[in-house]
């Protein structure tokens, strides 16, 4: 990461411009979605069937590796016979490698040879990058969305991803690819407020997970990450829940917290900063933001909060700066919620 700002990076375009592309990972890149794109995307991401109580129930999952299907344990967790469908083809699950609290299932079918997805390391994902979403909401047929990184929040070790591309109930599971077709995360939860936010689980925890001793396919106990009580969630849930319910006052208490327990954390800074921003503290907001910067200054929420605090505080050479950076970064403005779906 760049750290261009220790009091506020005055040249922040030049600095910018100077980043080779591959900084900027494929916000600048146009998608060409040909046929071989979406074949690419439909042969690898299959079916989930888990019965259980007398009732049948239905998911996604993407072939990782030989014989191995990743999937959302919330999927799965009910059922001790589990099966994994393409088509017409039906493979058995034999065994299971279990991280409930992470909500990542890897799943054993044997005999399935289905082609692997490739991934992609989330650590090099921007706001503004394309994204989409395949697999089988409701259980039914395939569905495919396209939308954009619109959040990446620090946690273990990785970027849990927020999306503008949509999915729902029976999407568990499933893939967010990107332009390319790698792997970025698997669709997990979505808020049912406002916000209507979209969260996947990064790609890169499949790592550890292979690193987990295999079970027999049984029921899982536990909560998952996003089902703990709102105390117990990563602290970007619980300042998403404060936001949406308008308790500022809770969420000023959470990041006044949390960057002092994580003070190289931009999204902890980010946090504070749209809080400060909130209650018209707009001087302490443009602190709170350039540190922020200092730690991303690629990060286009930081950027679209920075340019409003600025407009407020009459800092007009700076926010010219910011606006210019904006619009390299994000031209699209999916910070600012120009581009709720595909854009």
């Amino acid at each position: 990461m760049v750290n261009c700002i220790s009091k506020y990076c005055k040249n922040l375009v030049q600095i910018l411009l100077s980043l080779p592309l591959a900084a900027f990972g494929d916000v600048l890149e146009e998608p060409k979605l040909s046929s071989e794109f979406y074949a690419k995307l439909s042969v690898s991401v299959v079916k989930i069937l888990a019965p259980a109580g007398g009732k049948l129930y239905a998911g996604s999952g993407v072939v990782v590796g030989k014989e191995e299907v990743l999937t959302n344990c919330h999927v799965v967790r009910r059922s001790q016979r589990i099966t994994v469908m393409k088509g017409a083809l039906r493979y058995p699950v034999d065994s299971q490698k279990v991280d409930i609290f992470k909500d990542l299932c890897l799943l054993k079918a044997p005999g399935l040879i289905l082609p692997a997805v490739e991934l992609r390391d989330p650590s090099e994902l921007r706001v503004g990058n394309y994204a989409y979403f395949y697999g089988y909401p409701g259980g039914a047929d395939a569905f495919f969305t396209e939308g954009r990184v619109s959040g990446l929040h620090p946690y273990e070790d990785s970027l849990v991803i927020k999306t503008t591309a949509g999915f729902s109930s029976g999407g568990s599971g499933g893939g967010l690819f990107d332009s390319r077709g790698r792997l970025i995360g698997i669709t997990t939860f979505f808020s049912a407020g406002h916000s209507g936010s979209y969260y996947a689980l990064p790609s890169d925890w499949l790592h550890n997970l292979r690193k987990r001793s295999a079970e027999k396919v049984d029921v899982i106990s536990g909560l998952t990450l996003w089902e703990k009580d709102l105390a117990e969630q990563p602290v970007f849930l619980q300042f998403s829940q404060y936001m949406e319910d308008g308790n500022v006052q809770a969420a000023l208490r959470l990041t006044s917290k949390w960057i002092k327990e994580e003070p190289k954390n931009f999204d902890s800074w980010l946090s504070y900063g749209k809080v400060l921003h909130g209650l018209g503290r707009n001087q302490e907001a443009k602190r709170a933001l350039e540190k922020a910067l200092s730690y991303n200054p690629l990060d286009a929420n930081a950027l679209f909060t920075m340019a409003n605090v600025l407009a407020l505080v009459g800092d007009g050479a700076n926010l010219k700066k910011v606006r210019e950076a904006l619009e390299f970064v994000d031209p699209q403005g999916v910070a600012e919620g120009k581009c709720n779906m595909a854009c």
